[in-house]
């Protein structure tokens, strides 16, 4: 295998043009807030020490808000505790991050502004910031749910048990169709693919055969000899032949040899589960 898949700490801090991107539009949101509250754009206001506290002010809001999103995220997902109560975390998260950047920043601007402390001025301005992070939770997760829609996603706030389910098939699965019923032998399992609606297994000999399964079953009630890649296929560890990994710590697997071989894709959010898998035979 081309890839050492050694067990690498996950880097949460973003990477790419996306970072640039969201660095300029924080900028132009803290120049019109302050164009906004002073009624003009010019370049006293431009090169004020007060636009650029906001500005940094705003900078350390949404990064260190991403950061710890991610990372929660991230986490949750590696240890297999996503649950109901993760939006709820990731509000309380961002409340507090939130909170203390604006405990922060709010002596500095008062100094600049030459202005007395004012308990109603600081908790309004307080709960006007924490209200912030009620819409970046919002719109993070709007963010993920929608990339989760279009990958198999189907992790996102879903209930995960903390006990793994009980295998139903230990040595052989159990194939039926209107002729026959016929059990197959698991180590001769290469992996099971959805097309259609319908899951097909696919045994070493290269054969197919129709499944009265879905993935989600049969995920459930396989042992951990078999990993699901992503929405359409679940594999063993025998047929994979080679691993790439793909920017967004995204990987690329290829499932068989030479001429008869296929690409499957594993998001982020799998990728660390599936290396941990893949080394623990």
């Amino acid at each position: 295998m081309s890839e050492s898949l050694a067990n690498r700490k996950t880097t949460m801090w973003p990477k790419g043009s996306g970072i640039y991107i969201e660095t300029v539009v924080i900028i132009l949101l803290a120049i019109v807030s302050m164009s906004l509250e002073y009624g003009r754009l010019d370049s006293t206001v431009l090169l004020s020490p007060q636009l650029v506290v906001r500005v940094a002010g705003s900078l350390c809001i949404w990064f260190a808000n991403k950061f710890i999103l991610d990372y929660i995220l991230q986490s949750r997902i590696d240890s297999n505790k996503v649950s109901q109560f993760l939006p709820f975390e990731m509000t309380i998260a961002s409340v507090a991050v939130t909170s203390i950047i604006y405990l922060v920043f709010y002596p500095i601007l008062l100094h600049l502004n030459d202005l007395s402390f004012v308990w109603v001025k600081f908790l309004y301005g307080l709960f006007v910031t924490s209200g912030l992070s009620l819409l970046i939770v919002i719109f993070y997760a709007g963010i993920h749910i929608w990339r989760s829609w279009w990958s198999d996603g189907e992790f996102l706030f879903g209930i995960k048990k903390n006990r793994q389910a009980e295998n139903e098939w230990k040595d052989f699965i159990t194939i039926k169709n209107s002729r026959e019923t016929v059990n197959v032998d698991l180590t001769k399992v290469h992996y099971f693919i959805s097309e259609f609606k319908i899951v097909f297994l696919i045994d070493t000999s290269g054969k197919k055969w129709i499944t009265q399964y879905n993935l989600s079953e049969l995920e459930k009630s396989l042992d951990d000899r078999f990993f699901r890649l992503n929405r359409r296929i679940l594999v063993s560890r025998q047929i994979i032949s080679h691993i790439k990994k793909l920017p967004n710590h995204r990987l690329l697997v290829t499932l068989g040899q030479a001429n008869e071989s296929h690409k499957e894709t594993i998001s982020r959010y799998k990728s660390t589960r599936f290396k941990k898998w893949f080394q623990s035979e």
